[in-house]
């Protein structure tokens, strides 16, 4: 069975947007997982997200904010594809009218920094940085032996332990 495709919102809008994957990415793949999953990414914005729909299409996904759903609602280009109380909607819409979504959404922004605001990072944290002295440990004390615990059979501590 073949993905169906959709949009890679990171490729797409990734230089401008926050792109983050849906909760259900680490359910699916793991915590530390590297999959490239575009269906589960996510742009987040001020008043819901936005998720690819599927081919070309994009949706849009209002949560508590009545004025916003409505807007969305009577706009040209959008389809309403579920429709909830107090102002919860989610719409669809075409990839090139993400434009028109996006300024009613408010997608929140990457950070970018210029390449003074970099350098003066870089200077600030100069004195931080982590410096190895030897084998990579930053300290002169001697590390602790590990010595693991004995285990403990818990069917012989039950025989062991009276009830009374």
């Amino acid at each position: 069975m073949t993905t169906p495709k959709c949009i890679n919102l990171r490729q797409r809008f990734g230089h401008r947007y926050k792109v983050v994957y849906e909760e259900s990415y680490v359910a699916q793949y793991g915590a530390k997982a590297r999959v490239e999953a575009p269906w589960l990414m996510i742009v987040l914005c001020q008043h819901g997200h936005l998720y690819p729909f599927g081919g070309t299409l994009l949706a849009a996904s209002v949560d508590g904010h009545p004025n916003v759903a409505g807007v969305l609602r009577r706009l040209p280009c959008c389809r309403v594809h579920q429709d909830g109380d107090f102002g919860e909607l989610t719409v669809v819409f075409d990839v090139v009218d993400f434009p028109k979504v996006a300024e009613i959404m408010k997608p929140r922004r990457r950070r970018v920094l210029s390449d003074e605001a970099r350098q003066a990072l870089v200077q600030a944290n100069q004195a931080t940085r982590f410096q190895p002295r030897r084998h990579g440990v930053q300290s002169d004390l001697e590390a602790r032996p590990c010595v693991p615990e004995p285990r403990v059979d818990p069917e012989a501590l039950r025989r062991q332990t009276p009830l009374f």
